[in-house]
């Protein structure tokens, strides 16, 4: 028999049980494609990550839903940076900012880590540039897949599939009040359907109007096709969603950048805070895209195999 060490950690909060979790192997080196599936089924989370070595970059991340592998995803890439450097297994400074770099099935990304006496105080992600798909012209279908009615959806800004890491749906919705009664997963099998024919699984609900004073966006994301009614903290779209409000004209970049707060998960108990930072060129064009945030380590043990 052989133990592995894993770890889990509520990703983009700074108390436990809040954020979104994640589970870690630090040292998935010889594991098989089947182990790592098996053991992403095991944790039974929205993901898990495996680190393992690379030729490429400073460590190899992979990372499983519990029914498949996907490319690159957000809050796990945040938290699974922020437990290597909160368990030194890299060799960076013990203060400052240092930049690493995770190789992804989306290729070779940077990461930042900011550090204080040895401990992680914000991990920031690189993401890929946002790719801008299908547009959505029947708000009132949009509006009832999602659990409301036709006037859930307003017709302005339009509803848009956007990519930074996977493709989903950036969805307006016209008040705090409608998007907080919307139920978890929408309609289900209806929306999945329907997100399905755009060519995303995910659903990320906005809306300007905030709980939270400090944050410039709510945020739900429904994606059931995937098996998660409500996701409560999610990088991926914070990143697209960032570089939506930016690309529309709703975020008003400053000395180049454009900064979005994400307050999201309040509806199903995970409150969470993601920072996300467009970086935009003289002529308009997005030039980076960066999300970032904190974890907190709850849990430590080991898998017998």
């Amino acid at each position: 028999m052989s133990t592995h060490r894993f770890y889990q950690l509520d990703v983009f909060a700074d108390t436990p049980l809040a954020g979104n979790p994640l589970a870690v192997f630090p040292d998935g080196n010889g594991f098989s494609d089947n182990l790592m599936q098996a053991l992403a089924r095991e944790m039974n989370l929205s993901e898990t990550s495996f680190v393992t070595e690379s030729d490429r970059a400073t460590k190899r991340v992979r990372f499983f839903t519990p029914t498949a592998e996907i490319p690159l995803a957000g809050h796990p890439t945040i938290g699974t940076w922020w437990l290597l450097a909160e368990l030194q297994m890299l060799d960076v400074p013990r203060d400052g900012t240092v930049r690493v770099t995770q190789e992804t099935g989306r290729g070779v990304l940077p990461v930042d880590l900011c550090l204080s006496d040895g401990t992680p105080t914000q991990i920031t992600m690189t993401q890929p540039l946002p790719e801008f798909g299908a547009l959505v012209s029947d708000v009132a279908q949009l509006g009832r897949v999602l659990g409301g009615d036709e006037h859930t959806v307003p017709e302005h800004p339009t509803a848009q599939v956007v990519a930074t890491a996977l493709p989903q749906l950036m969805v307006p919705i016209a008040s705090l009040e409608t998007l907080q009664e919307l139920p978890s997963g929408g309609t289900g099998g209806n929306l999945a359907a329907y997100l399905r024919d755009l060519g995303t699984d995910c659903a990320m609900c906005y809306t300007v109007d905030t709980v939270d004073p400090d944050a410039t966006v709510h945020c739900r994301m429904f994606a059931p096709g995937l098996g998660v009614p409500e996701d409560p903290a999610t990088g991926s779209a914070a990143g697209a969603l960032a570089s939506y409000l930016v690309w529309h004209g709703i975020v008003t970049p400053h000395d180049g950048v454009g900064t979005v707060v994400v307050e999201q998960g309040l509806e199903i108990g995970r409150p969470s805070s993601i920072h996300a930072e467009i970086f935009v060129g003289n002529g308009g064009e997005i030039n980076e895209v960066q999300v970032g945030g904190q974890a907190v380590t709850i849990i430590s043990g080991e898998v017998t195999l």
